[in-house]
């Protein structure tokens, strides 16, 4: 059952942000770290704010951005040692709700990163529909593809989220399929007949 009672205690949310971040082992954004804390408990949020800030401030947290759009968390050193003393502190119904978040989030996270359809204009007429599947930042398969007009981009582009799965097997399988057949009417130079 959800703790669903709200959480204000300006200590207790400080535990919570540390473990939260202990647990997912990551560096996150504000936007990730938001999602997991306040999307999954009641916490006062003016409080959580205060309790962010001071955890950067007294060095358990540090706050960075590579852009002016995105700001990052990281863990340090310090937060990590306090919180393997103060995570007990934790009520084990709250820990619980955190640990089951944390692995669909960064499930949910990772799959809309891998999966990229943009809508590419050629001239004021004419699309194409850039298609790409990846994992984690390791490009498996970049297709583009002419579409004509941007309604055709755009189904192709819709089709490709549903099913992206589908169209790599197909295209792997018959580009594999070729390979096999190439090599299969190619006469071997060991066993062959002058």
């Amino acid at each position: 059952m959800a703790y669903t009672r709200e959480i204000d205690d300006f200590v207790m949310i400080q535990y919570i942000i540390l473990y939260t971040m202990a647990k997912a082992d990551r560096h996150m954004t504000y936007t990730q770290l938001n999602g997991l804390i306040l999307g999954n408990l009641n916490i006062d949020f003016s409080t959580y704010q205060l309790a962010l800030d001071n955890l950067e401030q007294i060095g358990q947290l540090y706050k960075f951005s590579f852009d002016e759009l995105t700001t990052f968390y990281e863990l340090l050193p310090e937060g990590k040692e306090a919180n393997g003393f103060f995570e007990k502190e934790i009520p084990i119904y709250i820990r619980e709700q955190i640990d089951e978040a944390i692995p669909p989030f960064f499930h949910e996270e990772e799959k809309k990163r891998s999966i990229r359809a943009e809508l590419s204009p050629i001239n004021p007429r004419e699309f194409g529909a850039e298609l790409g599947i990846y994992d984690k930042n390791l490009p498996l398969m970049n297709l583009f593809i002419y579409a004509g007009e941007r309604e055709d981009a755009n189904r192709m582009m819709k089709r490709f989220r549903e099913n992206p799965e589908e169209l790599y097997q197909r295209i792997v399988s018959f580009l594999m399929e070729e390979e096999k057949k190439d090599g299969e009417n190619a006469e071997n130079p060991l066993t062959s007949e002058p």
